[in-house]
């Protein structure tokens, strides 16, 4: 199977080359993709001499986009999986490998990471963490299955995911509508237990006042995006 590994990033200028360079020496065979979502520092500077493939969002368009912006560069160049990660050091590079387990057995069409299941221990401040709790609660209910991290970063879609995603990846922050319209379109989804570190450098552009935002506009899709499958999918 061809494999891209997708790095959406808004301003991780400082993180990128740390996170390319484990990336190439963890999975040197894989190639890797950088979507730009208009960031307004130096990104665009480093990512040429980083000598990844990438693309540049003329304008911020949030991580939903930019995700969808990677996945239809991947099914048009003949990739059959993608592994999504962010680009601020969180994920390590390690920890790819078995979150593509599922896929490459053919368990599952689409896993995300958890840093919350029963090994992978980790708990972010305050508001953070209860909006995961709440949000993976709601969503174990709506799905029929467990939810720990509904909003990590760490994805991998294989053929079948990437093929209907192109399409319909959700937009803005994504992660929660993403697991409620694979479960509404019947993909195998599951969670694999990974660790996760703190950010290499910057902020995380969540703050409390944006996660509040976030939490009650997902809060309204919990009722919509059940209701909604892809044209086809049935």
């Amino acid at each position: 199977m061809r494999v891209l590994v997708l790095i959406p990033a808004f301003n991780e200028a400082e993180s990128l080359p740390a996170v390319i360079a484990e990336l190439r020496g963890t999975l040197p065979t894989v190639d890797i993709l950088v979507v730009d979502d208009g960031s307004t520092d130096a990104t665009p500077a480093v990512l040429a001499p980083l000598g990844v493939r990438w693309v540049r969002l003329s304008q911020r368009l949030g991580t939903g986009a930019a995700v969808r912006t990677g996945l239809r560069y991947a099914n048009a160049r003949g990739y059959d999986v993608v592994v999504r990660i962010d680009g601020d050091g969180q994920h390590p590079a390690h920890e790819i490998q078995r979150v593509l387990g599922p896929i490459l057995d053919g368990s599952a069409d689409a896993v995300l990471g958890s840093r919350y299941a029963k090994s992978a221990a980790a708990t972010p401040p305050g508001l953070r963490r209860v909006s995961h709790r709440l949000l993976g609660a709601l969503l174990s209910v709506l799905t029929g299955r467990a939810v720990t991290d509904p909003r990590s970063g760490l994805w991998v879609f294989g053929p079948h995911a990437l093929r209907l995603l192109v399409e319909h990846h959700p937009s803005g922050y994504p992660e929660p509508e993403l697991v409620l319209f694979l479960s509404r379109n019947h993909l195998r989804f599951t969670e694999v237990a990974v660790r996760m570190r703190e950010r290499f450098a910057g902020r995380t552009s969540l703050t409390p006042q944006r996660t509040g935002a976030a939490l009650v506009r997902l809060l309204l899709l919990l009722v919509v995006v059940p209701l909604r499958a892809a044209v086809g999918t049935k």
